[in-house]
């Protein structure tokens, strides 16, 4: 029976390598890039006007003040998308609003709020073409332009393979003239139940039966970690029928992940099920409480994975050993959790040769993370998982963990930010020095 980091490894060199698709910028947002993108020309790709105001010659106004202005003749008027007349002369000026190109022979923007109208313009806020215009401060060569290149080069990297596309990388990736972009496919994942007590989410279940909760909860984690997944309808624990749609599934699906029968009842057929179709087990079990029961295999050179039917148990083995493994996977480091430590509240007892995931609720106490213990424990019980902020990971052994002893917690990041609401600067410093940012 493997350790978790063992696990982990070894299941890691049968996932497949990641496919790719090609997609629109329309397509694109939260999605993952395939490889780095480099910028096909300079942006922008022309020197143009920072601001509203006149394209001057710098050294024609070098002594410009409001007492001693400097007074040029305007010779045209450039909005953004037009093209300058002709080059620009000694004494003269270009009237030209914020992302028209400078002329020819202009160095310098001067700021519309620093100029006087000699010549009356009527509504326009600039001097019309033969007018003049007092300038009223000098400018130094190069003042409000945005210069050819300034915010990307030619053949700069714009987009890192693995990168998420944000609504950032959309825009300067239409910038740059970027339609269509390669970004990494999201397996296809069949998420399958398994147990003759299962019924449908609206039934109200008898005595014995169970709503068919857990799949739902597996699913929501896979499409977190950048997965689609496929929920199956429950298969009874029937062998021959439980092959059959491992077999379906193994053949249309990148990855598989049953609920249930994975453990040593009669009725935990999924083992023999994958046996059945040639499968090769990898590992059955983990050292881990709550998650023991779980179940690995490779069959068609695809990876399969069997988790308990008790969804707190589930979704502790998945956050532990499948979450790390998938957003690597996907390259979705959103679902990933973060590692930090904290310091128990109360005295937690160990488990002998179990690694043991206590769900807590993170606070701060002073300058010190704190990790409580939510109520409910078992592996029977979700609502405790609802509640907590992460696990609190504590080792195997056969003694007690004192209260304030520091511990390793793995967290959400999003219950990490919102169990501390921190007004105070130098408390957002202490949690910023407490969670570190590399993650599991």
């Amino acid at each position: 029976m493997p350790d978790l980091t063992e696990a982990i490894i070894m299941l890691r060199r049968y996932l497949p390598p990641p496919k790719t698709e090609t997609v629109t910028l329309q397509e694109a947002l939260g999605r993952v890039a395939a490889a780095d993108l480099f910028a096909p020309e300079d942006l922008p790709h022309y020197d143009r006007s920072a601001m509203d105001g006149y394209a001057v010659r710098s050294e024609d106004i070098s002594s410009a003040s409001r007492d001693n202005p400097v007074i040029l003749t305007v010779i045209d008027v450039l909005q953004a998308g037009c093209l300058p007349r002709r080059p620009l002369g000694a004494g003269e000026a270009v009237a030209v609003a914020t992302g028209a190109p400078i002329p020819e022979g202009a160095d310098a923007v001067v700021r519309v709020e620093d100029t006087r109208p000699v010549t009356q313009s009527g509504n326009s806020r600039f001097v019309p073409v033969g007018g003049q215009v007092a300038i009223l401060a000098s400018v130094p060569k190069g003042k409000n332009i945005s210069p050819k290149g300034e915010d990307v080069q030619r053949g700069e990297k714009i987009v890192f393979a693995g990168e998420k596309l944000t609504p950032a990388h959309i825009g300067l990736l239409a910038s740059c003239g970027f339609w269509k972009i390669s970004v990494l496919s999201k397996p296809k994942a069949a998420v399958i139940p398994t147990g003759n007590e299962l019924v449908s989410i609206e039934a109200t279940p008898s005595i014995g039966q169970i709503r068919n909760s857990t799949v739902w909860a597996v699913a929501a984690a896979l499409k977190e970690c950048g997965v689609e997944p496929s929920v199956f309808e429950p298969v009874p624990d029937e062998l021959d029928i439980l092959t059959a749609r491992l077999s379906e599934a193994i053949d249309n699906f990148d990855l598989v992940v049953t609920c249930g029968g994975v453990s040593v009842g009669q009725s935990d057929l999924v083992r023999e099920a994958w046996k059945q179709l040639g499968a090769q087990i990898l590992f059955w079990n983990l050292p881990l409480r709550p998650g023991k029961s779980v179940l690995a295999a490779t069959c068609c050179n695809k990876l399969a994975i069997g988790l308990s039917g008790n969804p707190s148990a589930a979704l502790t083995t998945f956050d532990l050993l499948l979450r790390p493994l998938i957003c690597d996977w996907t390259g979705t480091r959103e679902g990933l959790l973060v590692e930090t430590e904290a310091a128990l509240t109360e005295t937690v007892q160990q488990m002998s040769g179990f690694l043991k995931a206590l769900r807590v609720k993170l606070m701060l106490n002073g300058n010190q993370l704190m990790a409580q213990p939510t109520k409910g424990q078992l592996n029977t019980v979700l609502s405790s998982l609802a509640r907590s902020d992460g696990y609190a990971l504590i080792p195997p052994g056969k003694g007690e963990i004192h209260a304030g002893t520091v511990v390793k917690v793995l967290a959400r990041k999003e219950r990490l930010t919102s169990a501390f609401k921190l007004a105070d600067k130098s408390q957002h410093e202490i949690l910023s020095e407490k969670v570190r940012t590399d993650v599991m």
